[in-house]
């Protein structure tokens, strides 16, 4: 079998880390300021501090768990999130225990130069094993017991992904079938174990007679391969899912998403009360006084509107906006369609331009919202809409945002159409199950075009 060597690969790129971790930062100084002592005790515990903390990243990150599954976006964008981390922890250092290192000038420099090596030798070994994989080597034979649609998509992605070197032999099912690449009956899953020097088995337990279970289960465990379960949702197909263990139970925890991770949540977390402060601070502060001595010479009752709303976990908050509409009993019933009589006249430039929602920083600021999330709803339409569209209810596992995916492709104001509404939960469902920073980053610059370029309901 050509894959005796796979358990090294995450020892070489975990070493290849370090490697450049050390070159710039303790190599790199110790050559441009020889006048220092290198090797100080003072310097020793600060290279073991970067060192350490640099090990602990990358486990808690589980960048050690790279394999030949291991995508390339998510390879680069767990290393944005690894040198984040480790930037802060490296700047901490220097204010509990300051002494003479690299100027701060030349720092600036050294973090994206550390970044950029780090990453071109990440891709650099990435494409190297591609190669070696291409030439036929450091490949994986398996198979496939129970054929089934599942088990047909699975064999799909072995034939057209050779860069993680699996060599897809065929399927065992019930009757050979040369066509469908059956390549054995149940009975011959011994004899094609030991012959054709299969390294891994996939077993599709739904497909599998269960008078066979038994006596399948006992032969694989007889070899020294690789054994995987294809599961089937159902329903859940299209769900990511993770497996976790209660005791000696394991269970599969559906739609879990990027969010479930602590560090996701505290990164978002922190962007969340910078940029809450900064538009406290800058515009709501003013826009707020503005509002207020122009309410003095309209007759408004009060330049806030407070409604409830549902967030996180269905649990239901208090939302805050700039008042946009004469006092109404539909407030809480009804969105604003064209030519909404309950509209103020200066409340349409409010809801053209977006500025009534900059409220909600107060929202975001004390955790009840988020900047970038699936938009919250009134408590009558999250019942309603439940009961209509599959998977509404997910948009409930995360925070609500200010503003989101489907705002920004278009999909906000007025529901007309069962159909835009299935497109809104798609794109929030879409947002949840693939977030990352770099996407609410995306989302907020596209806001801020829409708020230049005008939406076609906002009104």
């Amino acid at each position: 079998m050509s894959v005796k060597y796979s358990r090294y690969i995450p020892a070489i790129s975990i070493s290849g880390d370090f490697a450049v971790l050390n070159l710039l930062f303790v190599a790199g100084f110790c050559y441009f300021f020889p006048a220092n002592d290198c090797f100080s005790r003072e310097k020793l515990v600060f290279y073991l501090f970067i060192n350490l903390i640099w090990f602990i990243l990358v486990y808690s990150f589980g960048a050690d768990k790279i394999n030949r599954n291991t995508q390339k976006k998510a390879l680069f964008f767990t290393y944005v999130k690894i040198v984040v981390f480790y930037f802060f922890l490296f700047l901490i250092y220097f204010q509990v225990s300051p002494f003479n290192y690299y100027p701060r000038q030349l720092l600036k420099y050294i973090f994206p130069l550390f970044f950029f090596v780090l990453i071109s030798w990440k891709f650099a070994f990435y494409y190297a094993f591609y190669l070696y994989r291409k030439q036929g080597y450091n490949f994986r034979n398996v198979i496939i017991v129970g054929y089934s649609s599942n088990s047909l998509e699975l064999a799909k992605y072995f034939n057209h992904t050779k860069w993680n070197g699996y060599r897809f032999l065929g399927f065992i099912d019930e009757q050979i079938n040369k066509k469908r690449k059956i390549i054995g009956e149940y009975p011959d899953l011994k004899s094609i174990i030991e012959n054709e020097q299969v390294d891994e088995i996939y077993l599709n337990l739904e497909r599998i007679p269960r008078e066979l279970k038994h006596q399948i289960s006992g032969i694989v465990l007889d070899y020294p391969v690789k054994i995987r379960i294809i599961p089937d949702f159902g329903e859940f197909s299209n769900f990511k899912a993770e497996l976790v263990n209660y005791d000696f139970v394991p269970v599969f925890q559906v739609h879990p998403g990027p969010l479930s991770y602590w560090y996701n949540q505290l990164l978002k977390r922190m962007f969340d009360i910078l940029f809450s402060i900064f538009i406290i601070v800058s515009l709501l502060s003013w826009v707020s006084a503005f509002l207020f001595i122009f309410s003095l010479f309209n007759g408004r009752e009060g330049i806030f509107f407070r409604q409830k709303r549902t967030g996180t976990d269905g649990k239901v908050f208090t939302c805050f906006k700039y008042r946009t509409m004469y006092l109404n009993p539909d407030a809480d019933r009804q969105r604003a369609v064209i030519n909404d009589k309950r509209v103020m006249p200066a409340g349409h430039w409010l809801r053209k331009s977006g500025i009534d929602e900059l409220p909600q920083f107060i929202n975001v600021l004390i955790g009840q919202m988020t900047v970038v999330g699936p938009r919250p709803h009134m408590l009558k339409h999250t019942e309603q809409y439940r009961k209509i569209v599959r998977k509404y209810m997910m948009r409930h596992t995360v925070k609500p945002g200010i503003t989101g995916l489907a705002q920004v492709r278009g999909f906000r104001g007025e529901i007309r159409k069962i159909s835009e509404l299935k497109q809104r939960v798609q794109l929030d469902v879409s947002y949840i199950e693939n977030w990352s920073f770099i996407l609410d980053m995306k989302i907020i610059f596209l806001t801020l075009w829409n708020f230049f370029k005008g939406q076609e309901k906002a009104y």
